[in-house]
């Protein structure tokens, strides 16, 4: 996609500047803020059923052998063990 921008020349040179400093061209810095804020996928206002039907489909697009620690490993004594008493 193409899109035209007509920014203050102050505001054009501020982003020049960022984009150089960051070795970046200004289009690519333009495209890093752009994904960075992009809107969800989801509509706002979805029914119960299809954030449900989303939201599993989410859990089950990760790694199923993540190693699940078990609750006494985040317990203070299993980090800091007789330290800072």
């Amino acid at each position: 996609m193409t899109i035209t921008l007509n920014l203050p020349p102050q505001i054009e040179q501020a982003y020049l500047a960022e984009a150089h400093a960051r070795g970046l061209t200004l289009e690519d810095l333009v495209r890093d803020v752009l994904l960075a804020r992009q809107p969800s996928l989801l509509p706002i206002s979805c029914r119960p059923d299809e954030w449900a039907r989303e939201f599993k489909a989410w859990v089950e697009s990760h790694d199923g052998n993540t190693v699940v620690l078990p609750d006494a490993a985040m317990e203070r004594e299993s980090i800091y063990g007789d330290h800072g008493r």
